[in-house]
């Protein structure tokens, strides 16, 4: 009980033993304050002076991607000359400057920041969040940088504020619902009309374009859309359903958003004397939430 009781009492130090400080981490420092005013010149578009806490030496590393001081000195050029930029950190972070043990070559700052920058001509509004690691020197200067941010979104928000374009969602080559729509061709080849009722929801629409198209079926319900794939599998013993190019699946952000599978095919039917057709149609798919479509939009070249 004793040897117990004595390996119990030995366990906290144990534990405390297997830790080991390997550095001190400060909420104040010189290196700090340097970083803070070279974020307060680009916020003033003051250039000579954010140049002016960088190191000759410097390399900046966006997401993977480096650059030098001249050409970090050019972007922040390029900021200050198209836009009125505004930097700050972000709600309830606090930064770190950490000094390990041994290193007498600098600290390193651990930053958290918003950047929000206003195009001088368009008024379009550019905002991002960052995550900074900059290695100071004890003369104060950044040597090493690097950064981390949504690129892609940060230059789509750019290309919107430069020339008007404006982003409505995303386009995907590869998706389920992509799958979805290939599997309903496959299931009208294969005449399974109980399979391609499955894909859709009870009160999808279907709506038709194009040439030779009746008046009346410009707009059916699926129990209409039921029989006119019976009567296209009655017609066409055989029937191929050759993928043109390749589909695209995308989330619209706009209005009521949702997902749209755009696919084009040539529809080859042989009839029981062996007649063959081909007809170039697209077709335009509308999910909802569940994964069934709630609209089908057909046009017949």
């Amino acid at each position: 009980m004793k040897k117990i009781l004595v390996i119990l009492a030995l366990m906290p130090l144990a534990l405390v033993a297997q830790t080991k400080k390997s550095g001190t981490v400060y909420s104040s420092h010189p290196a700090l304050d340097a970083v803070n005013a070279m974020n307060k010149a680009f916020a003033d578009g003051d250039v000579e002076s954010y140049a002016s806490y960088l190191s000759e030496d410097l390399k900046v590393w966006n997401n993977g991607e480096s650059h030098d001081r001249d050409r970090d000195i050019e972007i922040v050029t390029w900021w200050s000359e198209n836009f009125s930029v505004s930097w700050e950190r972000m709600p309830e972070a606090k930064a770190d400057v950490i000094k390990y043990k041994g290193d007498k070559k600098g600290v390193w700052v651990f930053d958290w920041s918003i950047l929000t920058a206003v195009n001088n001509i368009s008024g379009d509004t550019v905002k991002g969040t960052f995550h900074d690691e900059y290695f100071v020197t004890p003369e104060n200067k950044i040597i090493t940088w690097i950064s981390y941010y949504d690129q892609e979104s940060l230059k789509a928000q750019i290309q919107n504020s430069l020339f008007g374009v404006h982003v409505n969602g995303a386009v995907y080559d590869e998706h389920p619902l992509i799958d979805k729509v290939e599997s309903l061709a496959k299931a009208y080849e294969a005449g399974n009309i109980s399979e391609m009722t499955s894909y859709f929801s009870e009160d999808a629409r279907f709506f038709r374009g194009g040439r030779d198209i009746d008046p009346d079926e410009k707009v059916i319900s699926l129990e209409d859309r039921k029989t006119q794939w019976g009567e296209s599998i009655t017609k066409n013993v055989k029937r191929t359903m050759e993928e043109y190019g390749y589909p695209d699946a995308i989330r619209y952000e706009k209005g009521d958003g949702g997902w749209e599978v755009l696919s084009w095919w040539y529809h080859v039917g042989t009839d029981e004397a062996g007649v063959e057709t081909r007809e170039f149609i697209h077709l335009s798919h509308s999910f909802n939430e569940a994964g069934k479509i709630t609209r089908e939009v057909l046009w017949i070249k």
